[in-house]
């Protein structure tokens, strides 16, 4: 049975092949396609085949049937000669456009034969200026007047980059509309890469953070390396450089490829978090560079490419790891940068492999480079946006912490100041009277040394408790240092102060708290200063306070002194 079905497959490989050799194209039919399975082609050896030899090999049946769409012959390729049949079943000619949508072919020469007479002539390439293409395009377009009947056509196409080679023919009309949709396609994808750009460049300006500045390094690099091998760059940006053309794509690699390296690493703190890991990526780029270099200076243009499509699998992968790393040691910013990396391995990877020739050709695949691309540089975006709502949150934690003191959660002298200050100059303005109480737990020192400082710690938080739940909603409660707390009392008069403090006091008195037993009774002496003058600053209230008290502690403890501020002070 699997004999039977081989020689079946066999048998229909052979007569589609020789139906393909014999098929020829009709100039009236519109092929929205690659003509490639109408293509037969030949590899030269070492010898450089004259358009007189290629027909001769024709005709002893040595070009070969193509059974793809588009033919790729992979990096390093020999000089290929193509050859294919036109037929026009009208009277007159008919003008069709025949395009090699490929845009780095370094030789690329058209030859029209009818009765194995060379008609016409036609030659391109990167070799050659842009400025000297007939019809301005970024790939290689040419155009003929076929003849009525039969017309050959021979391609003789050589380049040291990817031999990819998917040939159309269109009338100019379809030709038009169809590259319309190339220019608008290509038009979106850059225009959201330069708008990315632009804005995390204003980012970078405006915040200062280095981020911002390598992400936009990297899809500025992308930018250059894409319009490289998609012929943009030679059609707006280096026209009249055919050297820098033919070098621009395994170069530009190099700069998209460590840019992206750098971010990465950057931004996902690996030569803090994983420094072997940082030091191994560090020493593989530079081998990467010296190898690059010495095959740019040494003029190996095989060499060069073939380096730069392999790193871009070593970059893919590398990229994956670096973000799936950083998010198990928790970086929660990395599962952005892990998927944006895992879309642009599939894309990059899909685009290096049809470049290369492993998979078959077609314009989606050709073109996930770019789509992959686009959600990389949405989701890195979304990962810097994540970092820094993150950083922001932690700022605005650590100042909230450096207001608050660590022990019993209560405000600083920092905070206390900065909260107070503007309501003092409210009260000054406006006359409003204003208290002050200072608080102080008696013979602290006894219970540190009989319970131990921890549970002298915990006295501290309870009591701070229980002074932050009866304070009144627009108080300013603040530790003042050791065992000592503040309270600050707007718009309140010397009796109110008073009443409120006692009421604290017999709180704090009658609480029971945790580690203290019974007879060990814990009181508060404290002592309210009262001003309603506009000449005094809030810390000569604070010293009044301090006075009274201080009258508290030597009179008895467990007691309120109270004192209002003289006119006189200043």
């Amino acid at each position: 049975m699997r004999d039977a079905l081989r020689l079946i497959f066999v048998c229909s490989s052979l007569i589609w092949s020789l139906q393909a050799k014999s098929a020829a194209i009709d100039v009236l039919q519109e092929n929205t396609a690659p003509i490639g399975t109408y293509i037969q082609y030949y590899l030269e050896d070492t010898q450089v085949l004259t358009l007189a030899a290629a027909i001769q090999l024709f005709q002893q049946n040595k070009f070969i049937s193509s059974n793809k769409a588009s033919l790729n012959f992979g990096i390093g390729s020999a000089p290929v000669w193509l050859r294919f049949e036109v037929n026009n079943p009208a009277a007159a000619a008919v003008i069709n456009r025949l395009s090699v949508e490929t845009s780095w072919m370094d030789k690329l020469t058209v030859y029209f034969v009818r009765e194995g007479q060379l008609v016409k002539q036609q030659l391109g390439g990167d070799e050659l200026a842009y400025s000297e293409r007939k019809i301005k395009n970024i790939f290689f377009v040419y155009e003929y007047a076929f003849e009525a009947g039969t017309t050959d056509v021979y391609i003789r196409a050589e380049t040291p980059d990817p031999m990819v080679l998917p040939v159309y023919l269109n009338s100019p009309g379809q030709f038009a509309s169809r590259h319309s949709v190339v220019d608008h396609s290509y038009g979106f994808v850059y225009g959201a890469i330069v708008t990315l750009m632009a804005y995390n460049l204003m980012l970078f300006f405006s915040l200062k953070s280095r981020y911002y500045l390598y992400y936009s390094v990297y899809l500025f690099s992308f930018l250059l390396c894409n319009m490289s091998y998609s012929g943009y760059g030679y059609q707006w940006f280096w026209p009249q450089s055919p050297v820098w053309q033919q070098w621009s794509n395994p170069l530009l690699m190099m700069m998209f490829l460590l840019s992206g390296l750098l971010f990465a690493t950057r931004f996902l703190k690996t030569k803090y978090s994983s420094p072997r890991v940082y030091n191994t990526v560090i020493f593989v780029c530079s081998i990467y560079v010296v190898c690059e270099l010495l095959a740019v200076l040494l003029g190996q243009q095989v060499i060069a490419l073939t380096l730069s499509f392999t790193f871009v699998f070593l970059f893919s992968m590398t990229m994956v790891s670096l973000g799936a790393i950083s998010f198990y040691a928790g970086n929660q910013s990395a599962k952005y940068f892990l998927i944006a990396s895992v879309s642009h391995v599939i894309g990059s990877s899909i685009t290096a492999m049809t470049v290369w020739g492993i998979t078959p050709y077609s314009t989606l695949a050709y073109r996930a480079v770019d789509i992959g691309m686009v959600i990389d540089a949405a989701l890195l975006a979304f990962a810097l946006a994540h970092q820094l709502r993150v950083n922001q949150e932690a700022r605005v934690t650590a100042e909230k912490q450096a207001r608050i003191d660590p022990l019993t959660g209560v405000n600083n002298r920092r905070a206390f100041y900065e909260y107070t200050q503007p309501m003092w100059s409210v009260a000054k303005r406006k006359h409003y009277p204003v208290s002050v109480v200072l608080l102080d737990v008696d013979k602290f020192k006894r219970i540190n040394d009989r319970y131990g400082h921890s549970t002298g710690d915990k006295v501290l938080m309870q009591i701070a408790g229980i002074l932050r739940h009866d304070a009144r909603s627009g108080d300013v409660l603040a530790r003042w240092g050791g065992e000592e707390f503040i309270l600050f009392l707007p718009d309140t008069d010397l009796s109110e102060a008073e009443s409120i403090a006692n009421r604290l006091r017999v709180k704090v008195s009658q609480a029971t708290l945790t580690g203290i037993e019974k007879h060990d009774r814990l009181t508060v002496s404290m002592g309210v200063a009262y001003t309603e003058v506009t000449a005094m600053s809030l810390d000569d209230l604070i010293e009044i306070a301090d006075s009274s008290l201080y009258r508290a502690k030597t009179q008895g403890r467990d007691m309120v002194c109270v004192e209002s501020a003289s006119p006189e002070i200043s």
